[in-house]
């Protein structure tokens, strides 16, 4: 029988999946029957979270990563595809900075920094691993954006033009590898009580209680709401999904 979730058998990648989101969704794609690839910039913690997906019955795997560094990102790539010879789902989950504040008074470095962690790093991972599914005309890639992308941001103005950066990069993915059976998409989410947002949107009580009071489910998001989008996306039921910038943010967009 087809069934629509089931990720026996497949493997998944998923960057930045120490912690928060990323381990929300590496747990989702285990749960599901993947090999997983949890992925931070130390191997200690990498393996670590790896072996607590284990003892949850869950194949994982970790290998270190830092988006940031290109020599990582490749010897990630290479580590992922001598190991296992294949990536059917890759995650870009991985970000460097969120450069908190509005554009003025930040300098090239900033941008820099900003481009080179939620950019350039998640461009160079996917024409390293993208090759394989071409070859075998089957996977999916998902990048993780924001609807910060959707919009201007007086607090966030750099990391919103990353985040629209991505998704134009995703859909000129999905125009790419479309002809070879890889459906490429963005995961949008608002606010989401992860570490690497505490300080720019809910450390604050007062802060998190103006946010969720502009959000329709009048509440910001737990990093297991994505979860289920991310596997979606990578299994046989999101198969005809590509190209697309979903929202994950109750409502927050409406």
């Amino acid at each position: 029988m087809f069934k629509l979730f089931d990720m026996s058998g497949r493997v998944a990648v998923v960057t930045g999946s120490t912690k928060g989101m990323g381990l929300e969704m590496a747990r989702a794609l285990g749960q599901a029957g993947a090999r997983v690839v949890v992925s931070g910039r130390a191997a200690d913690v990498s393996e670590q979270v790896a072996a607590g997906l284990r003892e949850q019955g869950i194949d994982a795997t970790g290998i270190a990563c830092d988006i940031v560094d290109l020599a990582s990102v490749r010897a990630f790539a290479d580590q992922v595809l001598a190991k296992f010879g294949r990536v059917d789902a890759l995650v870009l989950n991985a970000a460097g900075s969120t450069a908190v504040g509005s554009m003025l008074g930040q300098g090239p470095e900033q941008f820099d920094e900003v481009m080179a962690g939620n950019v350039r790093g998640n461009l160079v991972l996917v024409n390293a691993l993208a090759p394989q599914m071409m070859e075998r005309k089957d996977g999916s890639i998902t990048f993780m954006s924001s609807i910060a992308a959707r919009r201007g941001s007086a607090m966030l103005a750099l990391y919103s033009i990353s985040k629209g950066a991505t998704d134009l990069a995703m859909r000129n993915l999905a125009q790419t590898l479309g002809p070879y059976n890889i459906n490429v998409n963005s995961i949008n989410p608002g606010p989401v009580r992860t570490d690497f947002s505490r300080d720019a949107l809910w450390g604050d009580p007062e802060r998190e209680k103006a946010l969720s009071a502009g959000i329709p489910l009048r509440r910001i998001a737990e990093a297991v709401d994505v979860a289920g989008l991310a596997l979606l996306l990578a299994s046989p039921a999101g198969r005809y999904i590509s190209g697309q910038t979903i929202g994950v943010d109750g409502g927050a967009t409406a």
